[in-house]
């Protein structure tokens, strides 16, 4: 319907401005974040939010944690956006698939750009709850330059009652925290590619001006086709 409506054309190369608002929305009320539509971007799939997300922020000879096992793509992502980025590994516990902040801390220093983590976890199925959440806070609070990535694709994937935290509601380091999601895994949207990031306004226009010479933009059309998954009143995700 919205091809036939003539949404075919070029569009802001941050995303459309409902599909943004509509996100902010949808932040606020079930992430706890509090968001402007200047600090998202709307991204062909949530892959493409973090592969901008980290050419934004690594720079040659900055460090990378990320948390292993982890998503296929992660690892080739890192090395795509900067492939003078020190990369460094965290296990998660082989039985309790916890994460070890004492061997974190000794990963970690003054030259770490940015910490990777994916709660809902792909693949253990780990959720983020709030004392976990709380310990990254301190670690930010302490190495001022450091930034979290939070990929939350799989955020309405949980077979229980528990609720994943999003990072980025902490008030004190909301500003360091990006948030990574999309459509493709609660709406099986995935040939769709359609996801987004929420970031602070500086970084959301680096990743703008990146995209805008890579992609252009994400089709309206399937933009649309967003906003109206957002919107439509449906309980398809606890059926399925």
């Amino acid at each position: 319907l919205a091809m036939k409506k003539g949404f075919t054309k070029y569009s802001n190369p941050a995303g459309i401005f409902d599909l943004r608002n509509e996100i902010c929305k949808k932040l606020k009320k079930e992430n706890k974040i509090n968001s402007i539509p200047e600090e998202i971007i709307i991204t062909p799939g949530s892959k493409m939010a973090l592969s901008l997300a980290l050419m934004s922020l690594l720079q040659p000879n900055d460090e990378i944690i990320y948390i292993s096992p982890a998503y296929t793509s992660y690892l080739p992502q890192i090395l795509m956006s900067e492939n003078k980025v020190i990369i460094k590994k965290l296990n998660l516990d082989f039985k309790t698939y916890e994460i070890n902040f004492n061997k974190l801390k000794k990963l970690i220093s003054h030259r770490t750009k940015v910490i990777l983590i994916n709660f809902p976890h792909n693949p253990t199925g780990k959720i983020l709850n709030i004392n976990i959440a709380k310990k990254f806070e301190k670690i930010l609070k302490k190495y001022k330059k450091c930034f979290l990535i939070s990929d939350e694709i799989y955020e309405k994937l949980i077979f229980n009652k528990k609720k994943n935290i999003s990072p980025a509601s902490i008030k004190s380091i909301s500003n360091r925290v990006l948030t990574i999601n999309g459509f493709s895994k609660a709406y099986a949207m995935t040939g769709w590619r359609i996801g987004y990031c929420h970031a602070k306004k500086n970084l959301i226009e680096k990743m703008v001006k990146i995209q805008q010479h890579i992609n252009t933009n994400v089709p309206v059309f399937t933009q649309i086709a967003a906003l109206n998954a957002y919107r439509k009143k449906s309980n398809h995700i606890k059926k399925f």
